[in-house]
């Protein structure tokens, strides 16, 4: 059986022109003396939209990240946020983008209220906290010290720093990181929401369940290049690979059961390498699957014999970065 592979160059497929998006990014190169960190990437975000990066250690997601939010020069390429070039416009660009990168810290004595007070003054907008506070169920801890809250709401802390002003533009990069399971959950509601106010996002993860949660789309970065770029439920597809099942085969011996396995292989399917006892196959769900599971209850197994393994976006996301050597992230 055949599956899709990855293409060997960067992805294209992000139209030329799109006056309604947020961001604009057209063929970007970031360069670290002779090492180029990104090459020739492009891609738009609309309002509303949640759009995600994600590639290994080393492959571009914080210099994209940066120059976007004009914190890193381009060697080459254009970048627009609302039709600003981050760097020249960096007094306009700044009041229009929040954000919340993985190293950033706030201090550990510093209060909720000045963190508020000291945002709404670099960014021009006094009072704005307050409703953001609501919104993110911090109104009541404008006193409370950043060093007595939970990680969870360190994060809604953030968030509704990110937000002050009027910005048209959330950065998050590895937003989630230390976050437990419910803590996650919490944060990712809050992200949807800033989507469904029109906010757009621009989101770093290494965590492929959050971008499938989250993003409407997603670039996959490998070297620097975007190799994919599509819905996570439609990389999915094109490059997961096929579905998987296993069938626990009975004992030797018995009439019902009896040549069971070559009844299966009969089937016509990819035989994988499977365990003792154990006989793994590839093929589609759900036709492949009814097929075994017609088979097995012929042969008089119950339908728990046959077990079965549905790709996910993670599986897209490997096959699509192929096996890299990890580096420091550039």
């Amino acid at each position: 059986m055949t599956t899709n592979q990855p293409s060997a160059g960067p992805a294209t497929t992000e139209p030329e022109s799109d006056p309604e998006a947020v961001v604009r990014v057209d063929r970007l190169t970031v360069a670290y003396g002779s090492f180029t960190a990104v090459r020739d990437v492009s891609f738009r975000i609309p309002p509303g939209e949640v759009f995600g990066l994600v590639g290994p250690n080393g492959a571009g997601k914080t210099s994209i990240v940066e120059a976007v939010g004009g914190l890193r020069p381009a060697r080459s390429g254009t970048i627009a946020v609302c039709g600003h070039d981050p760097r020249r416009d960096r007094g306009t660009v700044t009041r229009l983008v929040g954000m919340q990168l993985q190293e950033s810290q706030f201090p550990s004595r510093a209060r909720v209220g000045e963190l508020c007070d000291l945002y709404e003054a670099i960014y021009r907008a006094p009072g704005s906290s307050a409703a953001l506070l609501e919104t993110f169920g911090l109104a009541d801890r404008r006193r409370s010290q950043v060093a007595d809250l939970s990680g969870g709401l360190r994060q809604r802390l953030a968030l509704a720093l990110a937000q002050i002003g009027d910005v048209r533009l959330v950065v998050l990069d590895e937003l989630t990181t230390g976050l437990d399971p419910h803590q996650r959950r919490e944060t990712w509601r809050s992200v949807l929401d800033l989507a469904a106010r029109g906010v757009a996002v621009l989101l770093t993860s290494h965590a492929m369940d959050e971008v499938e949660a989250l993003c409407g789309r997603v670039g996959v970065l490998r070297a620097g290049e975007i190799v994919a770029l599509d819905a996570p439920a439609r990389l999915t597809e094109a490059h997961a690979g096929p579905s998987t099942f296993t069938v626990d085969l009975p004992a030797p011996g018995g009439d019902r059961t009896a040549g069971i396995e070559e009844r299966l292989d009969g089937l016509g399917l990819t035989r994988l390498p499977g365990g003792p006892g154990r006989l793994e196959l590839a093929g589609t769900f759900p036709a492949d699957y009814d097929r075994i599971v017609r088979l097995v209850a012929d042969a008089g197994l119950p339908p728990s014999a046959v077990g079965r393994r549905t790709p996910t976006f993670e599986d897209a996301y490997l096959r699509l970065v192929g096996e890299t050597t990890e580096t420091p992230e550039a």
